[in-house]
């Protein structure tokens, strides 16, 4: 639990290309970066006739932060998740997840918010602001 004694939120903002982590801060009504989880890098790949290479980077970058989320998971470092993020990118990120960390999750948001500042989140994200535990 958080030092305010409210559980532990972590939202993760995420598009196929770019995520970070917010968090709400209890004193302000309003939710602030806690991390940025940076860039997906674009390695080459060989050619599939059946997906573009940019398709495969976004797979890799999603299995990526499911891999970092679930081992702050495992560190205790948040009690519920949500996840907002293009479709695509979200399925990737659940699918990925280990069972304890999708335990966690208490919604999700099929939408890029990662260009939307921090002070403008709380509109997007007031219902798992206020402790719903819908998942979506």
């Amino acid at each position: 639990m958080s030092y305010t004694g409210q559980p532990t939120l972590w939202v993760l903002l995420a598009d196929g290309e770019r995520a970070r982590i917010v968090a709400p801060e209890a004193h302000h009504g309003r939710f602030r970066t806690v991390l940025d989880l940076g860039t997906a890098e674009h390695p080459h790949y060989p050619p599939n006739l059946r997906q573009e290479p940019h398709h495969l980077d976004e797979r890799q970058f999603a299995v990526r932060l499911a891999a970092h989320l679930n081992e702050a998971e495992q560190q205790g470092t948040f009690e519920r998740l949500v996840l907002a993020a293009p479709g695509h990118i979200l399925h990737a990120v659940r699918a990925a997840l280990s069972k304890p960390a999708e335990a966690r999750l208490v919604g999700t948001l099929p939408k890029d918010l990662t260009k939307v500042p921090d002070h403008d989140l709380t509109d997007h994200l007031a219902e798992w602001w206020m402790g719903s535990s819908n998942t979506g």
